[in-house]
């Protein structure tokens, strides 16, 4: 008796998951487009139920572009010779954008908006791509997968400003060594395009001979970058403007790379001892390259850091110590973070950050300065929404399908309708001002 119900049971239990699985899964997908199409890829990957949600199909988008791109290339021949040239490399640029930069590789983009709260909203751009089309640039610039967001805990509560993100800087270097000889020699050389392998090898080259092993500092680079901006709301400084001077939070900035071994910082203090100027020192497991104070309108003493796998370049010492050092209240453990942070992914291969500070210093520096917009009804529709900001936040996602980028943000769709209307009344003042301008004095 017992055994039979333990067995009703677990067929009440299958029976019941395999009609959940039908539900979900089998019914939503009945109705399936006659193309084949990355829908319900993409749409697995966004917020369902909200505000706003759109898909579009991207692959014919492609195959025509990379169609009418061919049709083009072989209709340069019928050109006179002089403009063949110049036409080829035009077109061969073209070819290096869509194809080196993987967006012929694109087969579907998603976007949603859900409101995880009253006041914040979450949005989500899906870039999708089939498995095994993922050689483009756009999909190798980041980590193959998510990961902890442990940078979080480098940065502290003043944080105005963040940018970190993983970066394949021999991807990136690659590209750029092969696109920056074409934009350079544009309609001058009928000579082909640099491969990756010739790019990279320029690019060896001429650290060789700024005597840097390639190869160890490739080796050395942790495959993450950063940058970030603190504002000390407890001390001011003035800074020249167009306008009248402006007084802000004294400011302090740092640029973050993650290493793997201390070639990098290494061969920068073989390279800077040489000139006698920077103070070198290391203690507690934190190596020092500080530089005598420059003049600048807020406090100036380069630094370069390291402390275990982080080597920061930052304005001053004290918040390389505060970051990598001191115990210090973190940005992660403050209110503006956490609840602009709600909801957010945990796991990403970098994300950005900017504060409520941050913007209604923007909105500062527009109402004191005026920033060339006109007229002062226009000015203050653009500065009244910054002040109301609650912060930005997004994080990226890289996977085997595509990246996925999720803004958490605090504006509301009732702010649009003024903030087009204000650019609309700045745009008009432009026009008459330009029309102005073009009428001839009267002699």
């Amino acid at each position: 008796m017992k055994k039979s119900l333990i067995l009703l049971l677990c067929g009440l239990l299958l029976g019941a998951a395999a009609a959940w699985a039908v539900i979900h899964f089998v019914v939503p997908r009945w109705d399936r487009s006659a193309v084949d199409n990355t829908f319900w890829q993409v749409a697995s990957r966004l917020d369902q139920g909200g505000e706003a949600f759109a898909y579009f199909h991207a692959e014919e988008v492609g195959k025509a572009a990379m169609t009418i791109l061919d049709s083009l290339k072989r209709n340069a021949t019928a050109l006179p010779a002089a403009q063949q040239s110049q036409a080829r490399q035009g077109l061969g640029m073209l070819e290096l954008m869509l194809k080196g930069y993987g967006l012929d590789e694109l087969s579907g983009l998603g976007f949603s908006s859900f409101a995880v709260r009253p006041g914040l909203h979450r949005v989500r751009v899906v870039l999708h791509h089939r498995p095994g089309r993922d050689k483009g640039l756009i999909w190798n610039m980041t980590g193959p997968a998510p990961r902890p967001l442990d940078e979080l805990e480098l940065l502290p509560a003043g944080t105005a400003l963040a940018l970190i993100s993983d970066y394949n800087l021999v991807k990136l270097i690659e590209w750029a060594g092969r696109i920056g000889p074409m934009m350079g020699t544009q309609g001058q050389s009928d000579a082909p395009a640099p491969g990756a392998d010739q790019a990279m090898a320029m690019i060896k080259a001429g650290l060789q001979a700024a005597g840097i092993d390639s190869d160890r500092l490739f080796k050395s680079y942790g495959g993450r970058l950063g940058f970030l901006l603190v504002l000390d709301p407890e001390k001011r400084v003035t800074l020249p403007a167009q306008g009248k001077p402006l007084s802000i939070p004294e400011p302090a900035f740092a640029l973050l790379m993650r290493v793997n071994d201390n070639y990098l910082f290494d061969t920068l203090k073989a390279k800077l001892a040489a000139l006698g100027q920077p103070k070198i020192s290391e203690e507690g497991g934190m190596r020092k390259i500080a530089f005598p104070p420059l003049p600048a309108p807020f406090p100036l003493e380069p630094a370069i850091v390291q402390k275990g796998e982080w080597l920061l370049v930052a304005s001053r010492p004290a918040l390389a110590d505060e970051m990598l050092g001191k115990k210090t209240p973190r940005l992660s453990a403050g209110a503006d973070f956490k609840a602009i942070a709600t909801k957010a992914p945990t796991l990403g291969n970098g994300f950005s950050y900017a504060s409520p500070v941050l913007l209604r210093l923007v909105a500062q520096v527009l109402r004191e300065n005026k920033g060339g917009l006109q007229p002062e009804s226009a000015l203050q529709k653009i500065t009244s929404l910054l002040d109301a900001n609650k912060g930005l936040y997004w994080v990226v996602e890289n996977s085997s399908q595509g990246l996925t980028y999720t803004f958490n943000h605090g504006f509301e769709i009732s702010s649009l309708p003024a903030l087009v209307e204000a650019f609309v009344e700045i745009a008009a003042a432009k026009a008459k001002e330009k029309a102005a301008a073009a009428v001839p004095a009267e002699e």
